[in-house]
């Protein structure tokens, strides 16, 4: 077996090295894979995060290593430092995260009270994590349950950690204070965004949502008014966008009124309408949302059909009230893509000469998959979060031989054309 000096020297340009992810804030900092082994990576000349973690990753080494004996945390293996590079090595843990699964009530309890058994072990130990967050809760299809993460751990009194580790009481000078009640607050968020957004009013932690205010449409106004209102409240309920939280997706202009949402619509189409040639050709859109980018394909672009898919039932309502509105009729299929049924044929049946593939393969949990789906399309429009080299490295490994960068989305996220 390899060793640690030898990946150490070699790093990242090591044979077989596979890699995971790239922080969301900071792509500084990455994760790879080799041989059942974590490698967190820090690039020391470009960390832009630093200020909003507790811990560099030596100071997770000395942490882990505190916690080694408590089943379900990584196994810390070796921890490295160079001029360009601090690494972490560490035990590979198998499983999904929690904030990708959709979980019964009974399914919650049960993930919780493993992660609390783990939590009861570090609280021991006087360790707080902090940041006991879906995101960091693995969870393999046996149900058993892991916690990862510990940038955001403390060491302090026994007392304070369980203060913090279960109901995410601030614990010294951590940067973060999540506990295990962050958990079921997830589970109201995925299934019941109204009541959860309700008991955030009556607390008075409610944001600044006046500018999300629907339009009030007095009864004598026209029925397409009316029924883009319906559409925007069907929006605001869903959890397609931002759960737990009354925002619709896109914002638009219509008939004198505004119709609010997290993305300007026509910001949108300026960027998107131009990138390839749509007329006549048979398009997919893959989490279409409100359906507002295949509307547009068949009304402006010429596209001679659209299919739009997402996941969420009530989303796909509200597309397809929008597109009465704009007199054009896309069509819509609901769609898990994590589902373990086969909805690749369906979509391979139809033909389709360019897929939309925007700001959806970060909330796939079988990534590989998905390329693999797209990888059967001549062309695709996508949008990433992570950075235009690991983008464009995704779809080259899936046989796109012409990736050209077309630009930015306003939210600064990478929007390439893929071609064969």
């Amino acid at each position: 077996m390899i060793s640690f000096n030898q990946i150490c020297e070699r790093f990242p340009y090591i044979e077989n090295i596979i890699f995971i992810s790239e922080s969301d804030e900071d792509p500084s900092r990455k994760i790879f894979l080799i041989n059942d082994i974590i490698i967190k990576s820090r690039k020391l000349d470009n960390d832009r995060s630093a200020h909003l973690r507790h811990n560099d990753l030596k100071e997770e080494y000395e942490i882990l290593k505190l916690s080694e004996a408590v089943e379900g945390t990584p196994k810390v293996l070796h921890y490295h430092k160079n001029e360009l590079y601090e690494l972490l090595f560490l035990s590979y843990l198998p499983g999904a995260q929690l904030r990708n699964l959709q979980l019964s009530f009974i399914q919650t309890v049960k993930v919780t009270l493993q992660v609390l058994k783990i939590l009861v072990r570090l609280s021991g130990k006087g360790i707080c994590h902090n940041d006991v967050t879906p995101q960091n809760v693995l969870l393999t299809n046996k149900n058993n349950a892991s916690l990862v993460d510990f940038d955001q751990a403390v060491r302090t009194t026994i007392v304070n950690a369980f203060a913090g580790n279960i109901l995410g009481i601030k614990s010294g000078d951590s940067k973060v204070s999540y506990g295990l009640n962050t958990i079921f607050k997830d589970y109201l968020r995925k299934h019941f965004p109204n009541f959860l957004y309700s008991i955030k009013r009556l607390l008075g932690r409610n944001p600044d949502f006046e500018k999300h205010e629907l339009p009030d449409i007095s009864d004598g106004t026209d029925s397409r008014l009316k029924q883009l209102l319906d559409a925007w409240r069907l929006a605001q309920k869903s959890n397609a966008s931002s759960p737990a939280l009354p925002l619709a997706y896109y914002a638009i202009d219509f008939g004198g009124y505004h119709f609010p949402g997290e993305r300007p619509w026509n910001e949108r189409w300026n960027r998107l309408k131009n990138v390839s040639g749509f007329s006549g050709k048979t398009i997919l859109e893959l989490g279409c949302n409100m359906g507002l980018l295949s509307i547009h394909l068949l009304k402006e672009a010429g596209a001679a059909k659209c299919i739009g898919v997402d996941h969420d039932k009530k989303i796909l309502e509200s597309a397809k009230l929008i597109s009465e509105v704009f007199e054009v009729n896309p069509v819509f299929k609901q769609i898990n893509f994590d589902s373990t049924k086969d909805w690749e044929s369906d979509l391979l049946s139809s033909n389709i000469d360019v897929v939309f593939a925007l700001n959806v393969l970060n909330w796939v949990y079988d990534k590989d998959r998905f390329l693999k789906f797209l990888s059967n399309f001549p062309e695709i429009i996508f949008e990433g979060h992570n950075t235009t080299e690991v983008e464009r490295k995704r779809f080259e490994q899936v046989g796109f031989n012409t990736i050209e960068e077309i630009g930015y989305s306003e939210r600064e996220r990478i929007i390439l054309k893929c071609r064969k």
